[in-house]
């Protein structure tokens, strides 16, 4: 931009010049995160990382039913490609 040019000159009508975060709403994450570097966003992420919880026990008998209802239902799925593969005679 040269120093005769008014501030904004050259900037499409309603948003701000390049290189002017006039006009963002910082609370947006994604508004902030276009404005980071590659390597900032990655020492970002590694700072937010989530702790233990510390569940309750419903929470953890329900986590529980449903892991062992993952397995019955492999074992199941399992079964019933095998029994696909070699038809009973």
């Amino acid at each position: 931009m040269r120093h005769d040019e008014p501030a904004g000159a050259g900037a499409r009508d309603g948003e701000p010049p390049e290189g002017t975060t006039a006009g963002l709403d910082l609370a947006d994450p994604r508004a902030v995160l276009s404005l980071l570097e590659a390597d900032q966003v990655v020492a970002a992420k590694q700072r937010s990382r989530f702790g233990h919880r510390n569940l309750t026990p419903g929470v953890k008998a329900l986590l529980w039913s449903m892991r062992v209802y993952v397995v019955v239902m492999l074992v199941l799925v399992v079964i019933s490609v095998l029994r696909a593969i070699h038809p009973a005679p």
